[in-house]
């Protein structure tokens, strides 16, 4: 039945498609109340200097980014590849590419800001190198294997979390450059192994992946950022360079450079983020 539903979903039009969002994240909002406690508390913490009237605009923005997203994902999965990367143009992969090109492979580290889906599919195409990325199995394998056929389609290659430093280390010597590419902003695990920053005001527990990856196997660390164009369900990517020479990083100095860089995106962009995760529900 979910698969099914997830083909049928390519019939329903783009303009019918925000309808429903717009429906949904009213539901959502003023019915459901979903995770509203969480987001505004979110929010307050994050931009304590904003009045409740612009945190209340601003979660309702969050709820239309969520929906957004969501229903977009869901017809992404059966909607042609060249309309995807139509909506999700790369404005300057040259920079990514400059290194593939010497054969060097690169980190590459994203976030939960507008829709991460999309790039997924619309990057790959644009690298001259292979593209990996790093995702959390379902406990459905024909969903798992599905939504991974999906994702796959323009190039991409699917690797388990818990693979992911064994395929890093054997692929990041070998003949063919890659892009491994990882999405940060999420909580890490273990508070142990957990690199703290401060992100947004407060004392953060983050992930320390690209950090002890790019230090441990010499591979430079890339950004990119998803933002919103005027046109609704449409999206631009940017990269920018956090650590060129990664064999000179300090601990957690590329953990650091990649808080700072999406921080200001948020408070660029604060209504496109993920606010309904608990972003700081560990403590030291």
């Amino acid at each position: 039945m979910p698969m099914f539903f997830l083909s049928v979903f390519r019939l329903v039009p783009f303009r019918v498609l925000y309808v429903l969002s717009d429906v949904m994240a009213f539901f959502l909002y003023r019915v459901i109340g979903y995770r509203k406690g969480v987001i505004r508390q979110n929010l307050q913490r994050a931009f304590p200097e904003k009045s409740q009237e612009e945190i209340q605009a601003l979660t309702k923005e969050a709820y239309r980014n969520l929906t957004d997203v969501t229903l977009e994902t869901i017809k992404s999965f059966s909607t042609p590849t060249d309309e995807i990367c139509r909506r999700a143009i790369c404005r300057n992969e040259e920079l990514v590419n400059q290194y593939l090109d010497k054969g060097q492979s690169v980190i590459l580290t994203g976030s939960h800001l507008c829709n991460w889906e999309y790039t997924g599919l619309s990057m790959p195409p644009l690298f001259h190198g292979a593209t990996i990325t790093a995702y959390k199995p379902l406990t459905n394998k024909k969903m798992d294997a599905y939504l991974n056929r999906a994702r796959s389609r323009t190039g991409m290659e699917m690797v388990s979390m818990d693979e992911v430093f064994k395929t890093i280390r054997k692929r990041a010597e070998g003949p063919t450059p890659a892009v491994f590419i990882l999405l940060a902003d999420q909580s890490p695990s273990s508070r142990k192994s957990a690199h703290w920053v401060d992100f947004l005001g407060q004392d953060t527990a983050s992930l320390p992946g690209a950090d002890v990856l790019g230090r441990k196997f010499g591979l430079p660390v890339l950004y990119y950022r998803v933002i919103r164009t005027q046109k609704r369900g449409f999206y631009e990517v940017e990269f920018a360079e956090l650590c060129t020479d990664p064999s000179q990083a300090q601990e957690m100095e590329i953990t650091r450079a990649y808080a700072h860089r999406l921080e200001g995106d948020i408070r660029e962009y604060p209504g496109h983020w993920l606010w309904s995760h608990k972003r700081w529900k560990m403590t030291r």
